[in-house]
């Protein structure tokens, strides 16, 4: 999970035809659903690059980081049910696109008789940056990041739990895509400790830049800042 910029990508217009009170989400189709998929794709991969194409490079699931296939799950955060939201159906601000998965993420949280859940208690992430209260660990797990204050630990903990983030197929495809990063440790750690500093740090950039927009491409992040600050300050 990463901050998303809602902001750099526009509505679609035709939002705005339709009404909860006369619509339902089953009336949601055609030409308009394809536009909402093409803004949630931009707004989750490459501003004006990204397309809704299942294997388009950088099209990633809100809340996994793992990648879109066969269009993937127009997402809810906030429940569009009788019980909790209906109001937000068809609202741009509750739109992801999710990388439906049973196991995991968006239908993972909304499935039949799941444990209750305050949505305002977990972390959204159009409006909060997840680095700021989640840890990618070099295991694959997402850890609660230290020294939070307790409503930011419990929404670290909520998040974690309620969208399945620590499922076990999840972890391991985190720890797959850090595989190449562990072997240059291992391999080469004589190597890589000797490097200038200034050495490190451009090529810890140039990696991060290049990963942005890779699957997990958060869990390569925090990897490759761990070792290496590792390096820069001992």
């Amino acid at each position: 999970m990463h901050k998303l910029d809602r902001t750099s990508i526009k509505a679609p217009d035709c939002l705005n035809n339709y009404d909860h009170n006369s619509h339902t989400w089953d009336d949601f189709e055609g030409v308009c659903k394809k536009q909402l998929r093409l803004a949630l794709a931009q707004m989750q991969g490459i501003s004006n690059e990204t397309t809704v194409q299942a294997k388009e490079y950088g099209l990633r699931c809100a809340y996994c980081e793992g990648a879109i296939y066969h269009e993937g799950h127009i997402e809810h955060f906030r429940r569009k049910n009788a019980k909790h939201y209906p109001q937000l159906t068809f609202v741009w601000e509750n739109l992801f696109l999710a990388c439906g998965s049973n196991d995991h993420c968006g239908h993972y949280k909304d499935r039949k008789n799941s444990p209750p859940y305050n949505p305002d208690q977990l972390i959204k992430p159009d409006e909060h940056d997840p680095e700021h209260y989640l840890y990618f660990h070099s295991t694959g797990e997402v850890r609660v990041r230290h020294g939070l204050d307790d409503n930011k630990t419990n929404m670290a903990n909520q998040t974690i739990r309620v969208f399945g983030l620590n499922e076990p197929t999840l972890v391991g495809s985190r720890s797959k895509a850090l595989k190449s990063y562990k072997e240059i440790m291992l391999e080469e750690f004589d190597i890589v400790a000797n490097w200038p500093p200034e050495y490190l740090q451009e090529y810890l950039a140039d990696e991060v830049q290049k990963t942005r927009y890779h699957p997990y491409s958060t869990s390569i992040k925090h990897f490759l800042q761990v070792p290496f600050a590792y390096f820069l300050f001992n």
